[in-house]
């Protein structure tokens, strides 16, 4: 069975992780940086550090992360000169993407950030259709917008051939900074952030929802990331009707926010085309006159944590109704809590600080029967209690009953990242 590792952030913003084969918590002694909050999931984490700036930690794996850019070589024949690059001023560019609209010379390609590398020099693609072309990859038409054949003939006006280079992104096992100049000049910093929707769409590869809340209150969604590009491309801003001062999304499109005046929100119209969806909806506090501070989100579940440490259970959950029916108290008092990717429920006591895990939690009862202390030593710590080691093979057996598990808990005791991956 595949282990899984559970990361953490102590008060001091230091990072720790905790494999199911292990016994400990492993003090993850590269990185340099302090964080303040942390979003995981399989592939990849990304972070709030203690300087303000996004940063984004994608684990090593078998499979490369490469990307193809490809642009075309327009040429048009003259009865001087043959096939050249002297076009009529009504053709499209001497380089152009494959419609011809855009203008792609080959020097005007950069790497996305310090984090990707070339792999080689550009090279002639010389495919057509499956099959290979003449030396030089040039493919002809009568006309660029006509259709392009390998084989060249008596009123082949124009020919195109393409142009590619594969960048890899080589920044993996180590957190690195999201580029300035990709987050753009965001008014001010950000001090929450959630990452899921990885089941909203299967297109692209690895596509994924990250959201955002500033000092401000304001949400922002981090567009175009996937397999191909995990840094994403740019923030934009999502309008809320009010301060927003936490969120929480979940592996498909439920999206719930705390407001500073005390309701919550729940983001309706997400779905494939449209991953940041349309609307906000307004729900009521779980206790009146006793604002929410924390609000979790999974795919069937939502919970919440009231200013006076209370825990609540939103009932009547589902895709077709992401507002739910109404609250349930719960027993216990909590910092704070969160919900893995099977609707596992994770918490950081209020009195203890210590991480408790939801017991009995399933499908059926998607509220649990009680919550369970996760003790377990760091590896700073010399002596292993046998009462450590007995709840850590109670988590062991717990997690090793899920599927690719991901959990992110913040506060004033662990932050608490789970993922489940392979390890030989």
């Amino acid at each position: 069975m595949p282990s899984s590792l559970l990361w953490a952030v102590d008060v001091y913003g230091r990072v720790y992780s905790l494999s199911t084969a292990g016994q400990q918590w492993e003090h993850c002694r590269d990185a340099h940086l302090e964080f303040k909050r942390v979003t995981a999931i399989q592939q990849c984490c990304w972070s709030i550090a203690c300087d303000n700036q996004i940063y984004l930690y994608v684990h090593a794996s078998d499979v490369p992360i490469r990307y193809r850019e490809e642009t075309y070589e327009n040429q048009r024949w003259n009865p001087v000169d043959g096939f050249s690059d002297r076009l009529l001023p009504s053709d499209r560019w001497q380089w152009s993407d494959v419609t011809g609209l855009e203008h792609q010379p080959l020097g005007d390609f950069q790497l996305p950030s310090e984090n990707w590398e070339w792999e080689a020099d550009w090279y002639v693609d010389e495919n057509f259709g499956g099959e290979p072309t003449e030396k030089g990859g040039w493919t002809y038409a009568i006309d660029f917008p006509a259709t392009y054949t390998k084989d060249k003939k008596w009123n082949s006006c124009v020919r195109r051939r393409r142009w590619i280079r594969y960048r890899r992104y080589k920044a993996r096992d180590t957190w690195v900074k999201i580029p300035s100049e990709q987050t753009g000049s965001l008014p001010d910093p950000f001090n929450d952030i959630t990452c899921g929707g990885w089941e909203i769409t299967e297109e692209p590869r690895g596509c994924l929802s990250l959201w955002a809340v500033s000092l401000q209150g304001k949400v922002w969604f981090r567009c175009g990331i996937n397999h191909h590009n995990p840094e994403g491309s740019v923030w934009e801003e999502v309008p809320v009707p009010g301060e927003v001062v936490q969120i929480s999304c979940g592996p498909g499109d439920l999206v719930w926010a705390v407001l500073w005046e005390g309701d919550l929100l729940v983001r309706e119209g997400i779905g494939r085309d449209c991953l940041k969806g349309s609307s906000w909806v307004t729900v009521e506090s779980p206790n009146t006159g006793v604002a929410p501070t924390h609000v979790a989100v999974g795919v069937n579940v939502v919970w919440a944590v009231t200013k006076d440490h209370k825990v609540w259970f939103r009932r009547g959950v589902n895709p077709h109704n992401p507002c739910g029916s109404g609250w349930i108290g719960m027993v216990g008092e909590m910092a704070m809590i969160n919900v893995g990717l099977n609707d596992q429920v994770w918490g950081i006591g209020f009195e203890d600080r210590a991480v408790y895990f939801r017991q009995g939690v399933t499908a059926s009862e998607l509220s649990g029967k009680a919550w369970k202390v996760v003790s377990v030593p760091r590896d700073s710590e010399r002596s292993h209690s046998s009462a450590s080691a007995s709840s850590l093979q109670r988590l062991v057996s717990f997690i090793h009953m899920m599927d690719d598990m991901c959990c992110t808990l913040t506060q004033s005791a662990l932050l608490l990242v789970v993922t489940s991956e392979s390890h030989t």
